[in-house]
């Protein structure tokens, strides 16, 4: 399991990129560091909920297809429990824009973000969920 981590930010600015492909991992997080967030990253779920409560998560940013465990799947066990009500969730996937919005909303996602948006979208979507916390 990869983790990285980025130079301090203000609370409420950390971010965990959960994704097993590490070129769209590594992007990701550049993009979200250069927005000034504290990004950390795995390849995998395993030890995600860990990760979130001992760097202070506000934003996880998952990918749909993982090995272990599908990211929507990740995202209802997140929604599941009273610890994490208050942690923003964005689900990512290369798959069909109106297949993502289906599944997103089927567990609660807080965003949706197609890979072929991240540009646009990603740091705008987790900047949101960011202010809320």
């Amino acid at each position: 399991m990869q983790q990285e981590r980025a130079a301090p930010a203000p609370s409420g600015r950390r971010v965990l990129v959960i994704d097993d492909y590490d070129a769209a991992r590594e992007y990701m997080t550049r993009l979200l560091t250069a927005a000034g967030f504290v990004v950390f990253s795995q390849s995998s779920p395993i030890g995600a909920t860990r990760m979130i409560v001992r760097e202070r998560i506000n934003v996880v940013v998952i990918d749909l297809h993982m090995p272990a465990i599908r990211g929507d799947k990740l995202v209802a066990l997140f929604r599941q429990n009273p610890r994490f009500k208050n942690l923003g969730l964005v689900l990512v996937s290369g798959v069909a824009e109106s297949e993502l919005e289906t599944l997103g909303r089927a567990v609660s996602a807080d965003a949706i973000v197609p890979k072929r948006s991240l540009d646009s979208s990603l740091v705008t979507e987790v900047s949101k969920l960011a202010s809320r916390s």
